[in-house]
């Protein structure tokens, strides 16, 4: 139980980090997209080799297919949603209707739809073993950190204050944290079956999440190194898998 506090609370601190550093240090936007493009092969990595092969093992091609499918389409609807409330899933938030407190809400939900599956991901890979918790860990915070730096700017733009802004962050941090916990209390007691289609769901939806705004992001930012640090991005993490 120490280690998933430990664990939770570390992932969703990394968020509220880049959050703090982006307001009092200015970024380039290159840097950010680097560790996007990083964190980005880091977690394709272990969606590959941690959760979906977790999913498999645990629940076989009819969890793995359902669950994968079922966690990109509720990604894609609710990255809908979210555009649909006044928000941008982009993170430096750069389009805005003329209500702010609509897309103050749209920038928390988004946030939370990028954060929920990684945090239940997280506590099971937990209390699953295999490294792939550390592993997990590794790949949050390094999506995290970044979406936090990313945000300052556009949430300035809307007219949020620093103190805001900070409990913004502070909230999702927080819900993502108890979230891991939640998933490694609760989720072991379920039949394999179901953990493994519960796997393959965060993974599906994390997938989704990299290939809708955290990837194309990354190459309109960074160009063409992009590519190149998302390969070392997965290769660490895979030998970090191996060790």
């Amino acid at each position: 139980m120490t280690n998933i506090i430990i664990y939770g609370g570390a992932s969703g601190l990394a968020l509220l980090a880049g959050a703090w550093a982006g307001i009092y240090f200015k970024f380039k936007d290159r840097i950010i997209a680097r560790f996007m493009a990083f964190g980005a092969g880091v977690l394709i990595c272990a969606l590959t080799f941690g959760l979906m092969e977790q999913a498999f093992n645990h629940g076989g091609f009819d969890a793995v297919f359902l669950g994968f499918l079922l966690g990109g389409l509720m990604f894609i609807a609710g990255d809908y949603v979210i555009h649909i409330l006044g928000g941008s899933r982009h993170r430096k938030i750069q389009h805005f209707d003329n209500n702010a407190s609509i897309n103050g809400k749209a920038i928390t939900m988004g946030a939370l739809l990028d954060g929920i599956p990684e945090s239940t991901a997280l506590g099971i890979a937990l209390f699953a073993g295999g490294g792939t918790g550390i592993l997990m860990l590794f790949a949050i915070i390094l999506s995290n950190f970044p979406e936090g730096i990313s945000s300052i700017s556009g949430l300035k733009k809307a007219g949020f204050s620093t103190a805001k802004i900070i409990s913004i962050w502070l909230i999702v941090a927080i819900i993502l944290a108890t979230i891991s916990v939640l998933s490694y209390v609760f989720l072991h007691d379920l039949n394999l079956n179901a953990i493994g289609a519960i796997e393959s769901f965060a993974a599906g939806a994390i997938l989704a999440m990299l290939a809708n705004s955290m990837m194309p992001e990354a190459f309109e930012e960074g160009g063409p190194s992009i590519g190149m640090l998302t390969i070392f991005g997965f290769l660490t993490a895979f030998i970090l898998a191996k060790i």
